[in-house]
């Protein structure tokens, strides 16, 4: 138990980096300068764009309207709020933080199956399994109380299996989902500049002055 409470802290201290992380680049550029023009007139042609894409190219549409109306957004009450941070923590906070945590805690669900039944050679969970070779049966295991592998064997595999599938896909996700994120950040911020195209050396000093 005592490994599987080392990795809970240790996903958890991740997921609290991260959100820091996001909310020091939030606060860093929010009320720091007014909204542009070149961002509400591309957000407004967004109807015009979203009719010509197809495919995966629409969805993408979609995602990155909603995304950068979130940032818009923000920009807005940062505005506002130019001169209390903690207020904006706090709003920011109330309006997206239970969510982002959520969302962050998504691939930890996976643990639960290690705090049930333990990691092999690292820890026993709740549900005690029997470590003895020789309870194989009913015969000679009469008089242990734990929960014996041999009666649940196919069906901890078969939940163990999905386990490590769910546990992986949910990582990809958030890492897929906190990069695109990212991009749009950086997107925004582009915009915001007037920059449409930008040589390899421009797009790394914005990304550089963003992170």
């Amino acid at each position: 138990m005592k490994i599987i409470m080392d990795i809970k802290k240790r996903v958890h201290s991740k997921i609290l980096l991260v959100f820091q992380f996001f909310f020091n680049i939030i606060l860093k550029y929010v009320g720091n300068t007014g909204r542009s023009n070149n961002v509400e007139n591309y957000l407004k042609s967004y109807k015009n764009r979203y009719s010509r894409k197809k495919g995966l190219s629409k969805l993408d549409c979609y995602c990155e309207k909603n995304v950068l109306d979130k940032i818009h957004g923000l920009y807005g009450v940062g505005e506002k709020l130019r001169n209390e941070k903690k207020s904006f923590k706090k709003f920011f906070l109330k309006k997206y933080g239970i969510g982002l945590i959520i969302f962050a805690l998504i691939p930890a669900v996976g643990f639960i199956y290690s705090i049930l039944f333990g990691v092999k050679n690292g820890g026993r969970g709740i549900f005690k399994l029997c470590v003895d070779i020789e309870h194989t049966n009913d015969g000679n295991s009469l008089q242990c109380n734990d929960v014996h592998q041999y009666k649940w064997d196919t069906t901890l595999n078969n939940i163990g299996y999905f386990n490590y599938v769910f546990t992986f896909i949910m990582l990809f996700v958030v890492l897929v989902v906190v990069i695109y994120i990212l991009m749009k950040v950086i997107k925004y911020e582009k915009l915001k500049a007037g920059k449409s195209k930008m040589n390899i050396k421009e797009y790394c000093t914005l990304c550089k002055d963003v992170f």
